[in-house]
């Protein structure tokens, strides 16, 4: 009788890559893939409909939360024993730890993601282990403000501890700033299941970039970790901030030189260290500043669309390697970069605007032949606030170089022609 293949279950339900789009990764790994979808965020349909277009050998399940799919798991593994368990979500990332944890499975530990999942824990790390990172003060009440600005100073950068995608970040100037924006973080909705009332005040690093330069001046790298062993796949660069702290966008590869790259690599290599990551996909932010490289924030996941450009850039199959080490498989050698892919987040301007008119996805891809992917936040009609989604439209473009790539980029949004009029009269219509 043949041997069975490697059993991995997926987490989806929210966040990083869709359900359709991570099972078809894992099953690039394995043929036998069970997915458990938690169902907290949305209903299991469209996950549903994808397991059911092709079932394998797995089990489809569905959890109301984070415990429930931990519960999932150990009881499906006493029917069909698993050998790894793999997600492509930062927010799904405890309930992998701890199943891989209660069932020898390989993956890090749940403190080493609870560490990666708080910023003011990274900080403590970072400090402790002599990794180069900004100066910074934990806020958990009204008490700790006054401290935290005599510690940092101000202008000063405020973030919720736990939080994704630049959400809640904000430059706060005088002290009455900082008192409004921690008040406004303890009630801000947040997609994270658990909680966490922990704010930063950290020392501000001039990230943003200046023109005419497209780039801001910090990086991502781009690791996968396989019993402690680190491979550092790629240095990506960031688009100029020009919206305050919103995401813009990276290229790959990066424009660094060599002994740049060589000294970021090194400092996020010493930032994974200290948190104490040793297994799967690792994205490391660092500020490139004329006195060396800082950390800004180690995350134990992919970074978004990061599996996407290392896939057109430089064929390799990011995701499919991720879950191959969820099963203790040694992963693919370092990939190395044939094309420029060239990927950009179209902010929402401050204030709240209604989308009058754009082209549709159809229009622009007939327009633009290297254009790979497109995705349009919004249908004309609705509404866009930035505290809620911070980008009207993110797209990829690959080309034979940095310079054919901006230019086709800076022409595809062009040609998108989002037209915006605000929902709020004083302010001024958007083209």
């Amino acid at each position: 009788m043949s041997e069975q293949p490697l059993h991995l279950l997926l987490i989806a339900g929210v966040g990083g890559l869709s359900a359709a789009d991570a099972l078809a990764a894992a099953r690039r790994a394995t043929p036998r893939v069970s997915l458990v979808f938690v169902a907290a965020w949305s209903p299991p349909d469209a996950a549903r409909e994808a397991w059911e277009r092709a079932p394998g050998g797995g089990a489809f399940l569905v959890a109301d939360g984070l415990d429930g799919v931990v519960d999932a798991a150990v009881a499906l593994h006493g029917r069909v024993p698993l050998h790894g368990v793999v997600t492509y979500s930062e927010l799904l990332l405890r309930p992998q730890a701890e199943i891989a944890d209660r069932l020898g499975l390989p993956g890090n530990s749940p403190r080493a993601v609870a560490v990666a999942q708080s910023k003011a824990r990274q900080r403590a790390a970072f400090a402790a282990h002599a990794v180069p990172s900004p100066r910074s003060a934990v806020i958990r009440g009204d008490g700790d403000l006054a401290a935290a600005v005599s510690a940092v100073g101000l202008p000063a950068v405020f973030k919720p501890s736990l939080g994704a995608g630049s959400q809640g970040v904000h430059l706060v100037s005088t002290a009455g700033e900082l008192a409004d924006a921690f008040r406004r973080g303890l009630g801000a909705d947040t997609p994270f299941i658990q909680r966490d009332d922990a704010f930063l005040l950290e020392e501000p690093m001039p990230l943003e970039g200046t023109a005419p330069s497209p780039y801001a001046d910090y990086v991502s790298v781009e690791s996968l970790l396989f019993h402690g062993a680190a491979q550092h796949l790629a240095v990506s660069d960031r688009l100029r901030l020009r919206h305050g702290y919103v995401e813009e966008g990276l290229v790959l590869p990066s424009r660094l030189d060599e002994p740049t790259a060589r000294r970021v690599v090194d400092c996020a290599d010493q930032a994974i260290k200290a948190i104490g990551l040793t297994h799967g996909a690792v994205h490391t932010e660092i500020a490139v500043l004329p006195d060396g490289p800082r950390v800004i924030e180690v995350n134990a996941r992919a970074g978004g669309p990061l599996p996407n450009l290392l896939r057109e850039a430089a064929g390799y199959d990011f995701a499919r390697e991720i879950a191959r080490t969820a099963l203790g498989l040694r992963p693919a050698p370092r990939p190395r970069t044939t094309s420029v892919a060239w990927f950009r987040f179209v902010p929402i301007p401050a204030g709240e605007w209604r989308v009058v008119s754009q082209r549709t996805v159809e229009e622009v891809r007939a327009a633009f032949p290297r254009l790979v992917r497109l995705g349009l936040r919004f249908r004309p009609g609705q509404q866009a606030r930035r505290d809620t989604t911070q980008h009207l439209a993110a797209f990829t473009v690959v080309a034979d170089s940095t310079d054919e790539a901006r230019h086709t980029a800076e022409a595809v949004e062009r040609y998108l022609d989002i037209r915006l009029e605000p929902v709020d009269e004083r302010q001024g219509a958007l083209r």
